[in-house]
């Protein structure tokens, strides 16, 4: 894996934490959170799919 394939997945999964974080303060109740982190995550592993 290219250096760059791993700090795209770095900066992918930060985002994937920081949505969590911020789903988790909304007690897990704000759809549109749970709508970004599903896109996050399925992102994060199309990403590293790809990548290989």
């Amino acid at each position: 894996m290219h250096c760059d394939d791993k700090r795209t997945l770095f900066v992918l999964k930060h985002g994937i934490e920081e949505t969590w974080d911020l789903l988790k303060e909304s007690d897990f109740a704000n759809d549109d959170l749970i709508k970004k982190l599903n896109e996050k995550i399925k992102e994060y592993f199309e990403y590293k799919s790809a990548s290989k």
